[in-house]
């Protein structure tokens, strides 16, 4: 046996290194020795890697040796000479594919230059309808062309020839009037990069081409119909990254993806329960992808995003993170929304909406309904009271560093803490965090509510520090109906809290309803008196000569302010979260 293997791998390592007659006596002479089923199965190696040179060694073979040899080499032979045969027609139906492909790409400019000199319509629907009808050059090219080799060679050929275009406006029906994005040429470079992706013998490793028509599509149909109906109906603008976007267009975007990615889930995977959820999640990745991506860019990032997140939910099948990802999908669409609404009231400044955005999608994937619901009152009833009697509070609001609309800091100092027991609720799965993020919502509530009702008091507050009445609005002071509010507002959230425990499992705590009421009422409160003791010792206080009094602001007016009291790294929402974050881990002990 040792013999035969020496004898092969001799063989193998010296063929290359002999001419053809060399090799052929080589040949007769290890055939009469017992090595020769070694040396036949060498010959019949891949097919792709056998060279006319061998073909005509194997020839010769076949016309000299014994019958016996002959049938072992005629066997190989045939099978080779079939292979290659079928090689043949598998090259000819991959470049006559390739043909078509490109062919109709050429015939889809054409239309639309029709489009645009014979009917007049307009250069932006030329573009969106080029852009819609190349993409499904995919569908094409997947049943047509099956070798990744060849399917690449049209997109490359399309990015030169669209760069030339965009340089010299040669297709005036799918470039833009004025030149400002290379999108078209983006567009062929993302097909590439789903080719290399998603291609039988591709980097995911596997024959995913559908995916790709998914990613191809969701950009063709939901990017261009977005684009449409932006540009004639979109009247809620948005800007991001110096792109102007709109909500219609963005909405239109979701739309359009969804059922994209449903259609061809449910042929190529089957319909169900599942795949519709998936679509739901693919489209709201590839809607933010849309809308986050600057300088037309999108037409790379929207596919490729998309058909790795269609992978990830389809192939990489994780039932947890499906459920995860899905309930995010859900939250981030609730609270776009409501940010949306608060952004428009001026409830939230732009970076407090994403902030909103972030913390709600978040809370809702952790925590479900429940903490998303406790963190929708909060910020309803506290967005309600800002705008009461706004008249009344306008002197007094002055002197507070932050006020009316809420940014980004001011959303996680009174969300902050909530969030984290929701993760924490979500990894553990203990109830008690359900608790504590109550807490945390009704110590951010009473504070709120206090802060607003409190400087309609009629006298003058109390200073915790002094016990001495001060100016209404000072940090640090407190009056009965600034008091009465906070209690209040920690109440409101008990009173949801314990109804929110109805679809949740508490037993095992060992609390009542009322007792999970008073728990997270009493914490509330406690954190709003928290607060109040940090502001009268801790918080940065300021005395400003134009105000002729204490304000909460380093610079009033265009004019620095002095420091007269607490430590000028802690403001108004280093408070909130520390004082919340106190109250919820003083209650954590008694549970």
């Amino acid at each position: 046996m040792n013999i035969t293997k020496n004898c092969y791998s001799y063989i193998k390592l010296n063929l290359y290194s002999l001419d053809l007659s060399r090799k052929y006596c080589f040949f007769r002479h290890w055939f009469h020795l017992p090595c020769y089923k070694y040396t036949t199965f060498y010959i019949s190696i891949e097919c792709d890697k056998i060279t006319r040179e061998r073909v005509l060694l194997g020839k010769r073979l076949l016309s000299d040796e014994p019958t016996l040899y002959k049938i072992i080499l005629k066997t190989n032979f045939d099978r080779i000479f079939n292979c290659k045969e079928r090689e043949g027609k598998k090259v000819a139906k991959d470049l006559t594919g390739m043909i078509i492909s490109i062919v109709f790409v050429f015939a889809v400019i054409l239309v639309s230059e029709i489009l645009r000199k014979v009917y007049k319509l307009g250069n932006e629907f030329t573009r969106k309808f080029v852009h819609i009808g190349v993409s499904h050059w995919w569908i094409a090219a997947m049943f047509l062309i099956s070798d990744m080799r060849y399917a690449v060679i049209p997109p490359v050929l399309f990015v030169l020839l669209n760069y030339y275009s965009y340089k010299k406006n040669l297709f005036k029906s799918m470039e833009r009037q004025e030149n400002s994005d290379l999108g078209t040429v983006y567009f062929p470079i993302s097909l590439i990069i789903l080719i290399l992706l998603t291609w039988k013998g591709g980097l995911l490793g596997g024959d995913y081409r559908y995916l790709g028509a998914l990613g191809t599509l969701v950009m063709g149909y939901g990017d261009g119909f977005a684009a449409i109906i932006g540009k004639n109906f979109g009247k809620q603008k948005y800007n991001i990254f110096k792109s102007c976007k709109s909500l219609e267009g963005s909405v239109t975007m979701l739309v359009f993806s969804t059922l994209v990615s449903a259609v061809l889930l449910s042929i190529f995977r089957g319909f169900d329960i599942y795949n519709l959820r998936t679509s739901i999640i693919i489209a709201v990745v590839a809607t933010l992808a849309e809308a986050f991506t600057p300088f037309g860019a999108d037409n790379i990032t929207v596919p490729a995003i998309t058909t790795l997140t269609a992978y990830y939910m389809t192939v990489l099948q994780s039932r947890a993170m499906f459920l995860f990802i899905y309930m995010a999908c859900i939250g981030f669409l609730l609270s776009f929304l409501i940010a949306l609404a608060a952004y428009r009231r001026k409830s939230l400044t732009l970076d407090g909406s994403v902030g909103a955005t972030f913390l709600g999608t978040v809370i809702y994937a952790t925590s479900g309904l429940f903490g998303s619901a406790l963190m929708i009152l909060f910020f309803i009833s506290s967005s309600l009271l800002s705008h009461f009697k706004k008249s009344l509070k306008a002197k007094v609001v002055r002197q507070f560093e932050k006020t009316g609309h809420r940014d980004i800091f001011q959303v996680f100092a009174n969300g902050g803490i909530g969030l984290i027991y929701s993760v924490l609720f979500y990894i553990t799965k203990n109830p008690s965090f359900l608790l504590l993020l109550g807490i945390s919502f009704a110590a951010a509530n009473a504070d709120t509510w206090a802060t607003e009702l409190g400087i309609l008091n009629r006298s003058n507050p109390v200073s915790l520090r002094t016990l001495k009445r001060v100016e209404k609005g000072t940090s640090g002071a407190v009056s009965l109906l600034g008091t009465t509010a906070a209690l209040l507002g920690a109440g409101f959230i008990g009173i949801f809290t314990a109804l929110g425990f109805k679809l949740v499992d508490i037993r095992s705590l060992g609390f009542t309803y009322i007792q999970s009421f008073a728990m997270v009422t009493l914490g509330g409160f406690a954190g709003s008196l928290i607060d109040s003791i940090l502001g009268a010792t801790v918080q940065g206080v300021y005395y400003s000569d134009e105000l002729e009094g204490e304000t909460e602001k380093r610079i009033y007016n265009g004019k620095p302010t002095l420091l007269v009291r607490g430590f000028r790294l802690i403001n108004n929402d280093i408070v909130n979260f520390l004082s919340i974050a106190l109250s919820s881990a003083l209650f954590a002990r008694m549970i």
